[in-house]
């Protein structure tokens, strides 16, 4: 489970889909860059942490290459809408669609993220594991 602030993430990256993976790799790997060329350098020093999270980011990061990049960043974006708390309390990773700014053709168009009855769920978050075969 990693924690992160999608705000921050958005201005670093200035909203680029591969730097709001290779930003969310920095923070599930905890990875150094090997040399000033390498593509972590310009974020490693920068701190991530927020309320926001992902329970199973390993898999989005490393199942989820087979999906772009853009699909990867809008994952996490909605993610970061949801509470921690109700998942504490409940295990619900899903968030209900009336709390998600995002637009519903958006979530529709993105191959990790499905509406049903109202709530958007999570390809790749635990309890959605039965559901998707993962």
């Amino acid at each position: 489970m990693i924690f992160y602030d999608w705000e921050r993430i958005l201005r670093a990256s200035r909203g680029n889909a591969f730097d709001i993976v290779t930003i969310l790799r920095i923070i599930t790997y905890k990875l150094t860059p090997k040399n000033y060329y390498d593509s972590t350098f310009k974020f490693y020093e920068q701190k991530f942490g927020g309320a926001s999270f992902l329970v199973n980011p390993e898999a989005l990061l490393t199942t989820g290459r087979t999906y772009s990049d853009k699909e990867v960043a809008e994952y996490a974006g909605v993610a970061s809408w949801r509470n921690y708390h109700t998942f504490k309390r409940y295990g619900d990773t899903t968030l209900d669609l009336m709390h998600c700014p995002v637009s519903e053709n958006t979530i529709k168009n993105n191959r990790l993220l499905d509406i049903i009855d109202n709530k958007i769920y999570f390809m790749f978050e635990e309890p959605q594991e039965n559901k998707y075969g993962y």
